[in-house]
C-alpha cells in the first residue's frame, strides 16, 4: 500500500508539473494576442529564451507567435508554398537550385519586413536558405551526405 501512494504522489506531481508547463502568460501577452489573433483556434503556449511562444490554427494554418514580456508582437511564422511566394524568389529558387527539391518552406513576419527560409536536398547534401530584400536567397547552412 505504501509503495502504491508513492507511485500516485509521483504521477500526481508529474501531472502537475506538465500541467504548468502549458501555464498561461501574463495578462498584457493575451491581451496583446487576442487583438492581434482573435479567431486563433487550439492555442498552446510556452516559451522561448525571454519569449512568449503561442502556436496555433488560424484559417486552416498552423501559425506561431511570438511576444515579448510587454506584449510586443515580436515575429510570427508559418508553413508557406512556393506558390505563396513572391515571384522573384521562386524564380530565382528554380533558376540557382535548380538540382534540388524544396523540403520545406516557411515565412517570418518580424517589424522589419518578411523573410522566407528554405530548406532544400538532393542525394548530396541539403541547404538551407534565407531570404534578402533584394529577392536572392542567401546559403545559411550546407549539409554533405
Amino acid at each position: 500500500m505504501k509503495k502504491l501512494f508513492v507511485i500516485l504522489t509521483i504521477l500526481c506531481s508529474i501531472y502537475a508539473t506538465s500541467t504548468y508547463a502549458q501555464s498561461k502568460p501574463p495578462v498584457l501577452v493575451l491581451s496583446s494576442f487576442q487583438s492581434s489573433f482573435d479567431k486563433a483556434a487550439n492555442i498552446t503556449w510556452s516559451t522561448a529564451k525571454d519569449l512568449y511562444r503561442a502556436d496555433f490554427i488560424l484559417e486552416d494554418q498552423k501559425i506561431s507567435a511570438f511576444f515579448n514580456e510587454d506584449g510586443d508582437l515580436i515575429a510570427s511564422s508559418r508553413d508557406v508554398t512556393l506558390l505563396q511566394i513572391p515571384m522573384s524568389l521562386k524564380s530565382n529558387l528554380k533558376k540557382q537550385f535548380r538540382d534540388y527539391e524544396v523540403s520545406s518552406l516557411f515565412e517570418v513576419n518580424k517589424e522589419d519586413g518578411i523573410v522566407y527560409y528554405a530548406t532544400l536536398a538532393n542525394s548530396k547534401s541539403r541547404l538551407m536558405l534565407e531570404s534578402s530584400s533584394s529577392g536572392d536567397w542567401i546559403a545559411n547552412k550546407k549539409t554533405i551526405y
